[in-house]
């Protein structure tokens, strides 16, 4: 038996993204109108896509070699008077 890790874990998602929708489509309903419903879709995808076309806020750093510092310092903890 050939048994992949990453695979079981890719099935398992699929699986449970499905029984999700699958769930959604049973409590919300379907469409009346589908074509209401794809301009509806389209319309918020291309919202989405310009939001994520837009610049991005640059990281602040901590130190000169550009690397983000990772939680508190000890002068963060007991400040010095």
């Amino acid at each position: 038996m050939d048994f992949n890790f990453f695979e079981w874990i890719r099935e398992g998602v699929k699986r449970s993204v499905l029984l999700g929708v699958s769930d959604a489509v049973e409590t919300i309903g379907s469409p009346q109108d589908p074509e209401v419903a794809r301009d509806k879709i389209m319309s918020f995808l291309q919202v989405e896509t310009q939001e994520s076309e837009s610049p991005k806020r640059r990281r602040v750093t901590s130190s000169a070699t550009g690397q983000k510092k990772l939680g508190r310092s000890i002068s963060d903890i007991h400040p010095t008077s």
